[in-house]
């Protein structure tokens, strides 16, 4: 059984390897042995479920939410009121979202991680599809049932709020995550997925989770919610450059892509590390964000690590690994301080 099960498994990937474009859809495979991961385990697979889910990158969208959940105790909107308990349901109902996006994406992007020989902690997809541990079907249950949760946690809340504003957001947030990879629209083969994740994972939630608690949105809480954008689009940026090779193989066209890894990591993504920075002194500049935020600078050594490691070792993926956790950690030290800073304005 155990060599039937590495047959069918091993036809699985080169059926993908074979399909092009990276549009193929995966086969449903035989969870069999993986030496490398120990998949055969129950916990070997749940660690790869958890990866598939995009866990590692969940406090993303939660300290999104966390920011424009406590913004108001800055900006005072009249009328203001902290609501905990719709508070953690848009936490949690981003969470949900974070995760069918990231299971539609492995489910969509089979092709182009059946190709990717640079698989690593935070790149190159979860393996859990190509190594045949996870078949497609349960990953495919799984998106659909994270997306229907989250959207019915969205709908309760458009009804709690005045109008249909976290409707429209809902909406939008479903559908960046799930049409990244998915056909018919494939942002990601358009050149247009950093941008929609952009979007998904930085502006729409703190917008989202400000009009739960305050009901309105302005201009301030736009220009609040930059420095977290810009992190978060630098965190994509820095995960894509090992995988420049696989995703051209398999006809996606990312921005990382179409720039080459040598533009992308030696001028695109020190911009991008300027901008989280800019963005936050621009937000202490016109009162978007408590001025206290601004000890978020102190998490410069991250953005030097981020911004040297790529341009030293664009091209050696193995190298990058250090300053794609390091974008990471950054992205995760301006959330808690702005989220954490804002709360310093309760008692004024």
């Amino acid at each position: 059984m155990a060599k039937r099960s590495k047959r069918r498994a091993s036809r699985g990937r080169s059926s993908g390897a074979r399909s092009g474009g990276g549009a193929a859809r995966p086969r449903a495979q035989t969870a069999g042995r993986d030496r490398r991961t120990g998949a055969d385990a129950p916990r070997g697979r749940l660690r790869l479920f958890l990866r598939a889910a995009g866990a590692p990158f969940w406090s993303a969208s939660a300290l999104a939410v966390a920011v424009g959940s406590t913004l108001p105790f800055w900006l005072r909107p009249d009328g203001f009121r902290f609501g905990l308990l719709h508070s953690i349901e848009a936490l949690v109902g981003i969470v949900l979202i974070h995760a069918g996006a990231d299971l539609a994406n492995e489910y969509y992007d089979f092709g182009a991680d059946v190709r990717n020989p640079n698989r690593g902690d935070l790149s190159g997809g979860s393996g859990a599809l190509p190594d045949g541990a996870i078949e497609a079907r349960f990953i495919r249950t799984c998106f659909i049932i994270c997306f229907a949760l989250g959207a019915a946690i969205g709908l309760h809340l458009n009804s709690v709020t005045p109008g249909n504003t976290i409707l429209l957001l809902g909406v939008l947030g479903v559908l960046g995550g799930y049409f990244y990879s998915a056909p018919p629209l494939r942002l990601c083969y358009r050149g247009l997925g950093e941008i929609v994740l952009g979007f998904c994972f930085g502006v729409l939630p703190i917008l989202g989770a400000y009009y739960v608690q305050a009901h309105e949105i302005g201009w301030r809480v736009v220009l609040a919610s930059l420095p977290l954008t810009f992190a978060i689009v630098t965190v994509l940026w820095i995960n894509q450059i090992p995988d420049v090779a696989p995703d051209r193989d398999a006809g996606k066209r990312t921005l990382v892509v179409l720039l080459g890894p040598r533009v992308s990591a030696r001028v695109v993504l020190p911009v991008l590390v300027t901008l989280v920075f800019l963005s936050l002194f621009a937000g202490a500049f016109t009162g978007s964000v408590i001025p206290l935020a601004l000890v978020a600078v102190l998490a410069f050594g991250l953005a030097r690590t981020v911004v040297a490691d790529a341009w030293n070792h664009y091209d050696e993926p193995s190298r990058l690994v250090e300053a794609q956790h390091s974008a990471l950690r950054l992205h995760l030290a301006f959330g808690l301080i702005m989220a954490l800073s804002a709360l310093a304005a309760m008692g004024n």
